[in-house]
This record gives C-alpha cells, sequence and structure tokens, in this order.
C-alpha cells in the first residue's frame, strides 16, 4: 500500500492527476485491502451459527442409520446441482 500511495502522491506533485482524483484512488486502494477481512469475518460468523448445530446433525444421522445417511447424502448431492 505504502508503494501505490507514494506513487499516487507523486503524480499529483507532478501535476498529472488533480488532488481530487488522487483521494478517489486512495480510496480505491484501501477498498481492496478490507475485502479479504470482511470476508473472512462473514466466514467466521457462518460457522459460528452453524458449529452447534453440528452435534445435533451428526447425532440425528447415526442414530437413523445407513438410510438416514443415503437421504443426507443424496440431498447435499441434489443442492450442489447432481454432482459430488
Amino acid at each position: 500500500m505504502q508503494r501505490e500511495r507514494q506513487t499516487i502522491l507523486s503524480l499529483v506533485a507532478l501535476g498529472r492527476i488533480t488532488p481530487r482524483e488522487a483521494e478517489r484512488l486512495l480510496a480505491i486502494a484501501n477498498t481492496g485491502r478490507e475485502e479479504p477481512w470482511v470476508m473472512a469475518a462473514c466466514a467466521a460468523t457462518g460457522l459460528a451459527q452453524v458449529l452447534p448445530a453440528l452435534p445435533r446433525m451428526a447425532h440425528a444421522l447415526l442414530s437413523a442409520g445407513l438410510p438416514g445417511l443415503h437421504h443426507a447424502v443424496l440431498a447435499i448431492t441434489c443442492w450442489m446441482g447432481g454432482v459430488l
């Protein structure tokens, strides 16, 4: 990020871009850096909501035996578009 910032500021100093254009470029450069963190936070939130239900789901599937497991695999296969 430091290198991009210096490049943008040098373009302003040389008069090739306006300060307003530099602000826009700096905002875009900062936005791209935040996306992985936002995606990680969303994934962590989703896992935190799903993880408490996994033991109940496993117990339900295992107590039902092989037919229950077969139905679960079939549902997941259909959800993925028929490819597992």
